[in-house]
């Protein structure tokens, strides 16, 4: 199956919407965006970012008032994307408003804005990188960013026609971009410029995993799954899939497990990592579009219909539970407890120890 590109305007409506009645569609994986810091959350959940103590649950306070960016509602700022923390103790916070187009720099002490970069004519959807003190931002444009400490451009680079959706990875030498076209590429974090880029035939709507041994692993809309060499882009192994790959997928020991989306349900795999030969698959009710979480021999993976369901690495059942709203970000590991953020739900955050008993939710 081939697919068109996606112009950016219909990608946008998808943002605007969450999910289609018609088959679970969104504009990228991390929606909402959750990076976790320390003992910190930092959710962003459309109107605000939030920053939660994982310890108790409760919003992080500046004297008696939460945290927040920005501090009160904003019909000019949309944040779905997940932040970028730097060294600094700023907060890179891109505004996925279709018209207002700032990547903001925040103290995360105050929650006040340091500098605004405008040099972007699109929207921004994904998450910036920082690295070597420069952030590493994806345009919704098609272009790539590479910005000082202080908001100012280092350089850029055009790498499609296409919004840049899914977050940049490095391996410290190299930074990877996957794009809408259906390539991804490595680029010299210095200059910007082209080391190589490999064509996966399928627009790719998340970052790809990085392993140690200089593995990466990325899916595609097309249904096909990846190994690529990261100094190269030389193809370890293909192996196609039922369904769309909207997510990254995640690694435990030589298991890859990834979640498709198969019309409105989902299925979900385990993948030898060395060939990617299917070990074992599970079909679900709900379409899986976010990525999976493995730690310790297990795996567990979240549905649009709600449902969290933990399995042992051979597949076999271990606990589930149902929450309202819809689950398309990825569950969070912290210490012993498991983070999941419904969507449309009745609380924001909902937190589970390893075992499946629920701990706390989070409301704002």
């Amino acid at each position: 199956m081939k697919f068109q590109r996606i112009a950016l305007p219909l990608m946008i409506v998808f943002l605007a919407l969450g999910l289609s009645a018609c088959g679970g569609f969104f504009a990228t994986q991390n929606f909402p965006g959750l990076v976790l810091d320390d003992d910190i959350l930092y959710i962003s959940s459309g109107s605000h970012v939030h920053a939660v103590d994982v310890t108790n649950g409760q919003e992080v306070l500046l004297g008696n008032a939460p945290l927040r960016f920005p501090k009160d509602s904003d019909n000019n700022i949309i944040l779905f994307a997940p932040v970028a923390l730097t060294d600094g103790g700023q907060m890179v916070v891109p505004n996925s408003h279709p018209s207002k187009h700032g990547l903001y720099s925040i103290e995360r002490a105050t929650g006040n804005v340091r500098w605004t970069f405008e040099g972007s004519k699109g929207t921004w959807i994904a998450g910036a990188l920082v690295l070597n003190n420069t952030i590493y931002a994806p345009g919704g444009e098609g272009i790539l960013y590479a910005l000082d400490m202080n908001g100012n451009e280092r350089w850029s680079v055009k790498l499609s026609s296409n919004g840049l959706m899914a977050q940049p990875v490095t391996n410290g030498e190299l930074i990877f971009v996957p794009t809408m076209d259906g390539i991804l590429f490595a680029i010299n974090p210095a200059n910007g410029s082209q080391i190589w880029q490999r064509e996966l035939n399928g627009p790719i709507m998340a970052p790809p995993l990085l392993d140690e041994d200089g593995n990466l692993y990325i899916g595609t809309l097309s249904g096909r799954m990846f190994s690529l060499q990261a100094a190269s882009g030389a193809v370890n192994w293909e192996q196609k899939l039922d369904g769309t790959i909207w997510s990254a997928p995640a690694l435990d020991g030589e298991t890859l497990y990834i979640g498709v989306m198969v019309g409105k349900e989902g299925r979900f795999y385990a993948l030898q990592r060395a060939t990617g030969a299917i070990r074992w698959q599970r079909s679900e009710e709900g379409s899986i579009l976010a990525s999976p979480l493995a730690f310790d021999g297990k795996v567990l993976f979240v549905t649009e219909l709600g449902r969290v369901q933990a399995l042992s690495g051979d597949g076999a059942p271990l606990w589930q539970a149902d929450l309202k709203g819809k689950l398309v970000s990825v569950p969070v590991l912290a210490g012993d407890l498991i983070l999941i953020v419904p969507m449309q739900g009745d609380d924001l955050l909902v937190a589970f120890d390893v075992n499946g008993a629920q701990r706390w939710k989070f409301k704002p």
